[in-house]
This record gives C-alpha cells, sequence and structure tokens, in this order.
C-alpha cells in the first residue's frame, strides 16, 4: 500500500514538462505522481509518451479530448488503487514541490483511519489576487455554513474513501470547490499548510486573464454555490 498518490493534470503545458518531470523525480522515491495529459493540443502528448518508460513512480494518464480540469482530475483519481492518501497539485510549476517533503512527514505520522483534508495556502501573492481569495472564502462560508479559504490553492490531499462519496463533480474548476465542499459536509479534520506561489515560468494561464475574467469565475462560482447549498 503507497502512502501519497498525487494527480497533476496539464493542458497545453509542453514547455513546463522537462522541469516539472525533474522536480517530480526528486521527491518519486516517496510519493507516487499521476501526471494526467488533458487533451492537450500541442505537443505534450508526443514528449510524454517518449519519455513515459523511462520515469519511476510517475505515470502518465492520457485523456483523449479535454472535457475540463476537473474531469481529468476526477477520471485519474479514481484510477488510484492501494494508496492511502491522494490529492492533485497543477502543472504549470507555480507550486512549491519542496513543500511536500513536509506533506510526507505528515502523513507518516497520521492515523489511515483519520479524515484528513489536507490543503495549502499560497503565499508570495499580490495584494489583488489575495482580497480575491479572500472575497470568495468569505462568500462560500456565507452561503455554505463552513469556513472555506483560499479554495483553489495546492496542494489538495485526502482519505482515499473520499472520492468514492463524490457524486456527479463538476468538470471545471467548481471542481476545487465541490471537493472541498464533500469533506466539510463528511466531517474531515481539516489542515492546512503554507506553501509559496512562484511566478509562472513557461506559457500563460489557462483562465486568468485579468480583472474580467476574475469578475466572471467570482459570478459562476458564486452560482455554483448555492446550487451547493441545496445539497447541503
Amino acid at each position: 500500500m503507497n502512502l501519497l498518490t498525487i494527480v497533476i493534470p496539464c493542458y497545453n503545458e509542453r514547455e513546463s514538462l522537462p522541469l516539472l518531470i525533474e522536480k517530480l523525480s526528486d521527491l518519486s522515491k516517496e510519493i507516487n505522481f499521476i501526471i494526467v495529459d488533458n487533451g492537450s493540443t500541442d505537443e505534450s502528448k508526443d514528449y510524454l509518451t517518449n519519455i513515459k518508460s523511462s520515469l519511476n513512480n510517475i505515470e502518465i494518464f492520457f485523456i483523449k479530448n479535454n472535457k475540463g480540469y476537473g474531469y481529468g482530475v476526477a477520471k485519474a483519481l479514481n484510477s488510484i488503487q492501494n494508496s492511502k492518501y491522494i490529492g492533485w497539485i497543477h502543472g504549470d510549476l507555480q507550486f512549491d514541490f519542496e513543500g511536500l517533503k513536509n506533506t510526507i512527514k505528515f502523513f507518516e505520522n497520521t492515523n489511515p483511519n483519520d479524515l484528513i483534508f489536507y490543503k495549502g495556502v499560497r503565499t508570495g501573492r499580490s495584494n489583488f489576487d489575495k482580497f480575491f481569495s479572500y472575497f470568495m472564502g468569505i462568500l462560500a462560508s456565507l452561503i455554505l455554513g463552513n469556513k472555506f479559504y483560499e479554495i483553489n490553492a495546492q496542494p489538495t490531499i485526502f482519505n482515499t474513501k473520499l472520492i468514492e462519496s463524490a457524486t456527479n463533480p463538476p468538470n471545471d474548476f467548481r471542481f476545487d470547490t465541490y471537493i472541498y465542499w464533500l469533506a466539510l459536509n463528511n466531517k474531515y479534520s481539516l489542515k492546512r499548510e503554507n506553501f509559496e506561489f512562484p511566478p509562472r515560468k513557461y506559457g500563460a494561464s489557462k483562465w486568468d486573464f485579468g480583472i474580467s475574467s476574475k469578475l466572471k469565475f467570482s459570478y459562476n462560482l458564486g452560482k455554483y454555490f448555492l446550487e451547493l447549498r441545496k445539497l447541503n
């Protein structure tokens, strides 16, 4: 039985992949990783296919057609067997991989029967981004009745049994909110840990194009909070 398996969804991240693989290789003796090529239209699939056989404890999972961020993460999570804890991080390199060493220590000393929902808190972000996350957390807390903050922060890790209770999760970025809500509704204990949030090295964000995209994201997520409240 493996201690921890982490899914990493990637969509058109060909430039980021060599450095991502390098960072994962340093940790793969203690963590199993699954890189999800989420229907990329660049050269990601060719690159991953060529190096696949040389990787240790790093599995490659291909999604033929992109059906959304949440779809790719959920498909990979549901494929995992023989792991006490599962979760995901993003594949855009905006993540503190060294911080996962503390994550390993935490779970090594955790009773696997305890219901734990482990989630990062992003440090090093702009004041505007921090305010946006704070506002969405307050809105979610008011609507859903539990305390939410830094909803989209990574990593997100939990006992394997949580994903088994997920029914009809959203296929897009609302997936983060859904799993967070599901964990709190199932009385999981919340553990937060600071993780540095470095700037992007390659490419551009797939959704964050400034204030207009954030407003659209906020509106859609606010509607989703209302949908989840009906399920409470």
